[in-house]
């Protein structure tokens, strides 16, 4: 594994309210924040704790949580709360207003509004969030270098510049080509896709997919993109390793959906060394974006993509400078990018979350209309990487079966 090379660091997080000026630093685990929430919240400690308590539910009935859980586990029934919006919980407990903003905050890491995603679907990455929070050292040079170094030691082949186009020769259902963009054909026996549904849709062989099903993935909402700043900060300024979320409105619905222009902003301070072993103190601030494939640039890197480039920009300092006044004058921009920077590489729009889990919505997992063809991103229990990698674990044994499963659990992790 890559265990050696990824060290956690201390790291901070904080939410500030634009419109009404509250900070929140938020302690470590999840009973100390529902004990912060209830200090500055007192009347409404029954409410806090019984949130708490559903986030920590949630948790522990998820068994894909833990590799070795019985297989039958896995079967299990959805509960109520994988069809209740989040909205609806929270509007079930009565809790409104700025308490209702900072609980829901978590939101802006999974790209699913409150009004529609399921309380579940929030919870399990938000349970995470709030037990322990951390930065890897050296950032992602650490866990890029560990999976480049075993990628290597098992024969791993990474190809870049090239993108795969189009399955080709689908036979019995089965198709073991794909034709990549520089004409090359890879041929393999399965293949796992962790990529956005609408790609997965653009390579499936035509006759593969039946217009329903064309019509399900197509329709699909996409979350928010990202306008992203890379910068350095004076050597005179003491920056903490922190992470702070703006919030420039109340409601993370508006903020996800892009509405009346409301947005989140995380700021990520850090302290890096260069190659040189200069000691640099970095910021990256990363803005949300509503995205529309009619007119998120359709004419490229024109004069008028440049315009919203620069003004994207103006506005995203402006909302470092609201939140960390302190580093006003003292900060250098050294690089910008737009969702049209992404989308070569997180197609087809460059959504940060893929599509958006609906709370009873169709979900996309497994094997694809191609039986040799499977999905591991999207996960319908858990977004992000962590879905991805949990839901590998899952697919993976299906394929391999229960026996050989545990006896590799056994021969890795020990009994």
């Amino acid at each position: 594994g890559i265990a050696d090379l990824v060290q956690e660091e201390p790291f901070q997080s904080s939410v500030y309210l634009t419109p009404t000026g509250s900070r929140y630093d938020w302690p470590r685990g999840v009973r100390a924040i529902a004990e912060y929430l209830s200090q500055r919240f007192p009347a409404d400690r029954e409410k806090i704790f019984a949130y708490y308590q559903a986030e920590q539910d949630a948790f522990a009935n998820t068994p894909m949580f833990d590799v070795r859980c019985d297989a039958e586990q896995l079967n299990s029934n959805l509960s109520e709360y994988d069809f209740l919006t989040l909205d609806e919980f929270l509007n079930q407990l009565g809790i409104v207003g700025e308490l209702r903003t900072v609980l829901t905050a978590n939101a802006t890491c999974h790209g699913t509004p409150p009004s529609e995603c399921s309380v579940n679907h929030h919870f399990r990455i938000s349970h995470g969030l709030d037990s322990r929070i951390a930065r890897v050292r050296h950032g992602g040079r650490a866990l890029l270098t560990g999976f480049l170094r075993e990628a290597k030691r098992h024969g791993v082949t990474i190809r870049t510049g090239v993108a795969p186009r189009r399955g080709i020769d689908l036979v019995n259902r089965n198709c073991h080509q794909i034709e990549c963009t520089d004409g090359n054909t890879i041929v393999f026996d399965d293949a796992y896709f962790a990529i956005h549904p609408k790609a997965i849709l653009k390579l499936l062989p035509p006759k593969a997919v039946k217009a329903y099903y064309r019509e399900q993935i197509t329709r699909l909402p996409e979350t928010c993109g990202f306008f992203t700043l890379y910068g350095v900060l004076d050597a005179s300024l003491d920056v903490e390793q922190r992470l702070t979320s703006c919030l420039n409105s109340l409601d993370l619905n508006h903020i996800l959906l892009g509405q009346e222009e409301a947005a989140a902003t995380g700021i990520v301070t850090a302290t890096e060394q260069t190659a040189a072993g200069r000691r640099v103190q970095t910021i990256t601030a990363f803005t949300s974006t509503c995205l529309d494939a009619d007119q998120t640039w359709p004419r490229g890197r024109d004069a008028a993509y440049q315009a919203d480039k620069a003004a994207a920009e103006k506005r995203l300092l402006a909302a470092i400078y609201q939140a960390h006044p302190e580093h006003e004058g003292k900060l250098t921009v050294l690089a910008t990018s737009s969702p049209l920077t992404h989308r070569d590489f997180i197609p087809p729009l460059s959504s940060a979350y893929g599509v958006r889990q609906c709370a009873g919505g169709p979900r996309l997992f497994g094997r694809l209309p191609v039986r040799n063809w499977h999905a591991i991103g999207q996960s319908a229990l858990v977004p992000g990487v962590l879905g991805v990698m949990l839901v590998s674990f899952l697919l993976f044994r299906q394929v391999i079966g229960e026996e050989t499963y545990q006896r590799l659990l056994s021969s890795r992790l020990g009994a």
